[in-house]
């Protein structure tokens, strides 16, 4: 073997060895690109998460203010519906009590009357 031919035998061994290298450079780069890409995915998966449950729990927080409040007005609507009923039923009363002593009072009219 002359020098000619270890030279392009050396030469032809640092091409594959280049090519190798190139190569394996490659697919770790693709390998990076995979990963980071993955870690990207896998962040805006877990953030989209949280912003839905911190938005439910927003319209929960939202509901339930409402709900007592409805309550509140509820409760109200009943006191006033309660306190309209007891004041009606005392006017009945009184009204029968009135009634009673007009009739009592005419009655002792008319015997006073009646009697000389």
């Amino acid at each position: 073997m002359d020098q000619q031919q270890q030279r392009q035998i050396n030469e032809a061994a640092e091409k594959f060895a280049d090519a190798v290298r190139e190569s394996y450079q490659a697919v770790a780069d693709r390998g990076r690109s995979a990963q980071e890409l993955n870690a990207e995915l896998t962040q805006n998966f877990f953030n989209s998460v949280i912003n839905n449950l911190q938005s439910q729990a927003e319209g929960n927080r939202q509901m339930t203010e409402q709900l007592a409040e409805q309550q509140q007005r509820q409760q109200e609507a009943t006191q006033a519906l309660t306190q309209e009923s007891v004041n009606s039923y005392m006017d009945f009363i009184n009204s029968m009590f009135s009634f009673y002593q007009g009739s009592v009072e005419q009655a002792q009219s008319q015997t006073r009357r009646v009697r000389p």
